[in-house]
């Protein structure tokens, strides 16, 4: 058993190791359109999946049950979704640039499960379910596919700022995604860094309760994350704020596309998601709705996407109108499914056990 837990961690590792090398590759090749870099990218990142998949396998199972009971487990699997659903795009729209956004996230989100490592736990009883694996396997995969819409949309909305010339846009825009993405950073590791005290009810629900000091380390923590989004945002918007860079990027048509179809594909999901998990919820908890934070903001990302398709479908919403509700979308999902989890008490909330 331990060779195998040992075994699962460094096959993870070298995922994520495998994930940090490829958006460097990938972001040289949007920066040099070198073709070298470009297939090495992907024979690693195909490779980096594999060892990611085997890993997941692994913890399948050393626990005894599906890898997603936990924040480390569920964080992998969402950066799995998310390399598996790039890979797929791949294979039948030219956005390997699209890597350069895509791949960093991926290895954001999975790094960030490691910081939250669990060894193999057995199920507390209100997860002992076949649902677990059918309810969260949904769900996350889903996720992966809303992720690859943010990389799509925002890759469109900066093609059409260069386009247009529109240089001072293309640096706002960098700057906008790399200080939010150094928030959501610094504030999960500002969450971890905290230790709030856990009180839980027979049902397993958690309230947490955060002293001034796990306070100030979230808001030290966001800060942090704040100022190094700035710089990194700076740099690469100056950058990339040049005529010559909106040729190393896919045309607003095939962003607007995959941006789409990753919608498209992602909402029944989602949907399916909401539906076994009511299902779930009814045979661990005696109902199908409680309004619990996790489902109402389940319900919220549902009608979000819901809002995007609608949108699109009867008002006639693309290019840029799509786009920035893909990129915002992002947000949401973020916070629907860390946010909630971290900061707001509830039924989805445990105690490690």
């Amino acid at each position: 058993m331990e060779a195998l837990v040992r075994t699962e961690e460094i096959l993870f590792i070298a995922a994520v190791i495998s994930y940090l090398v490829c958006s460097g590759l990938f972001i040289w090749y949007l920066i040099s359109r070198n073709q070298a870099a470009g297939r090495l990218g992907m024979v690693l990142l195909v490779m980096g999946w594999l060892a990611h998949t085997a890993a997941l396998a692994l913890r399948w199972q050393t626990s005894g049950h599906a890898p997603m009971a936990n924040l480390y487990a569920s964080l992998s699997l969402f950066g799995w979704g998310i390399v598996l659903f790039f890979l797929i795009t791949d294979r039948f729209y030219p956005v390997k640039v699209a890597g350069a956004m895509v791949v960093p996230v991926a290895f954001i989100i999975t790094s960030v499960a490691g910081v939250f490592y669990e060894g193999p736990q057995e199920l507390m009883p209100a997860l002992q379910s076949y649902w677990l694996w059918i309810h969260v396997t949904i769900a996350m995969l889903s996720y992966g596919l809303f992720a690859l819409a943010f990389g799509a949309g925002f890759i469109y909305i900066i093609q059409e700022y260069l386009l247009k010339k529109q240089y001072q846009n293309v640096i706002l825009g960098f700057v906008f995604l790399f200080v939010a993405l150094g928030l959501v950073i610094g504030l999960w590791l500002g969450s971890w860094w905290a230790e709030p005290a856990r009180v839980a009810d027979e049902l397993g629900r958690v309230d947490k309760i955060y002293a001034g000091e796990d306070i100030l380390k979230m808001v030290i923590g966001s800060i942090i994350g704040l100022a190094v989004g700035l710089i990194l945002g700076y740099a690469a918007g100056k950058g990339a704020a040049r005529p010559s860079f909106s040729k190393r990027l896919p045309s607003l048509d095939v962003l607007d596309e995959v941006s789409y179809r990753a919608v498209a594909f992602g909402f029944p999901m989602l949907t399916i998601g909401i539906i076994t998990g009511s299902i779930w919820a009814d045979q661990a908890w005696g109902s199908w709705w409680s309004w619990d934070p996790k489902e109402t903001w389940s319900l919220i990302t549902w009608l979000y996407y819901g809002a995007y398709l609608h949108t699109r479908l009867t008002m006639g919403w693309r290019g840029r109108h799509s786009a920035l509700l893909a990129v915002i979308g992002l947000v949401v999902v973020l916070f629907t499914y860390l946010g909630v989890n971290l900061l707001l008490p509830g039924l989805h909330s445990y105690t490690p056990t």
